[in-house]
């Protein structure tokens, strides 16, 4: 079940409540309303908005707060911001924003909306510069944010306060001073062909599990698909006639017990692609050794639920550490097929729609270092022209 904000279940009870949070007090401890008894998830959300529209929202405002000139970034985040943004865009994209929301703007929660200068916004991105990401394990392994993670942060603080201008808080927005930081060639990983089937080779073929993962990580590097999107893909969208796939929806997972499917990252994502006879085969194959367990919708099931992408990556790294490959991310599979296409001479527009990207310049922007590969095969034609 997917988790709402401000929304919650009383674990003894079973039943559901919401907590509105209503700025500080003169003191600075937080003012909040909480609401119990509903009897659902959505009925505490719909009490939710319906107070934060009335009692909440004007009391707030007259009574809770200082003036709007005295409000403070926290207030103005959770209070106005919040509820207009979630309608703005698609429940994924509200969760994913809200991590960066809540973890990487505390640093402005006590400061007045009025009083964030860009040098304020300067200091902040020095101080996200030197942050350790979540995945540094060891001290001497520890790695900081990347300057695109960061300018991605302050791309998120720019939407906010492009919003207090909005509402009339503020004349204008501080971060239109700011610089982003200059891009970084950062180089896309992926693996050749003969490194994937090298790190194949070591994933026997001697359990259903071991298949499982094995067809897995094969659609994925032969089709450029999400994992998300392969996760969703039901048999219904996979024609063994055609030998095509039909893409139109794509897994949110965030626990074995809380998933949800979403529309695709965007309306070129809808796309119907072929996998080629071979392909088809092996995937009609594990359908067949799927039925033996149960009747599943989903290809990619084992157990009737899904197995979260990051087990998929564990199990990918592990197989080449042991194949003597240099381990890549789940997503650099995605890569991997581009790279296969470049070197086959596909063109750009066949890979655009394949790939489901919004524009060409996506595509080129992210594997156009990748067509540099190919200028020996061009010096060859050359020479036979001239």
């Amino acid at each position: 079940m997917v988790k709402i904000n401000n929304i919650y279940q009383d674990k003894k009870t079973k039943k559901w409540f919401f907590r509105a949070y209503l700025g500080t007090d003169m003191d600075g401890k937080k003012i909040q309303k909480t609401k119990r008894g509903y009897g659902s998830q959505r009925d505490a959300k719909r009490g939710y908005d319906q107070y934060m529209l009335t009692h909440g929202f004007h009391q707030t405002l007259s009574s809770h707060l200082s003036s709007a000139s005295q409000m403070t970034f926290e207030e103005f985040y959770r209070i106005r911001f919040v509820n207009w943004y979630e309608k703005q865009v698609k429940s994924q994209t509200f969760e994913n924003a809200q991590f960066i929301f809540e973890k990487k703007m505390e640093y402005f929660y006590r400061m007045r909306i009025r009083d964030i200068s860009s040098q304020d916004i300067e200091d902040w991105m020095h101080e996200l510069s030197q942050t350790a990401t979540r995945n540094s394990r060891k001290q001497e392994e520890i790695t900081t944010l990347s300057r695109t993670y960061i300018n991605r942060i302050l791309g998120h603080l720019r939407i906010i306060l492009n919003r207090a201008v909005k509402e009339g808080l503020i004349e204008r927005n501080p971060v239109d001073s700011v610089s982003y930081f200059p891009k970084e060639n950062n180089k896309v990983e992926f693996w050749e062909i003969e490194e994937f089937q090298k790190v194949m080779a070591m994933i026997p073929e001697n359990s259903i599990q071991n298949q499982h993962r094995k067809i897995i990580y094969e659609m994925l590097f032969y089709t450029g698909l999400r994992i998300g999107e392969l996760q969703a893909l039901s048999w219904e969208n996979v024609n063994f006639e055609k030998n095509q796939i039909t893409v139109e929806k794509t897994l949110i997972y965030q626990g074995k017990n809380d998933w949800y499917f979403s529309t695709p990252k965007t309306n070129k994502s809808y796309r119907t692609i072929s996998i080629g006879k071979t392909l088809s085969k092996r995937l009609k194959k594990w359908q067949e050794l799927q039925r033996m367990i149960g009747n599943f919708e989903y290809m990619s099931q084992l157990d009737g639920t899904f197995t979260p992408s990051y087990s998929f990556s564990n199990w990918l790294k592990d197989s080449a550490r042991k194949a003597g490959v240099i381990p890549i991310k789940l997503h650099a599979l995605r890569h991997s097929h581009v790279a296969l296409l470049i070197d086959q001479n596909i063109q750009p527009l066949v890979i655009q729609e394949r790939l489901g990207h919004a524009n060409i310049q996506i595509t080129l922007g992210t594997y156009g270092h990748l067509y540099a590969k190919s200028d020996s095969q061009v010096v060859d034609v050359l020479d036979k022209i001239i």
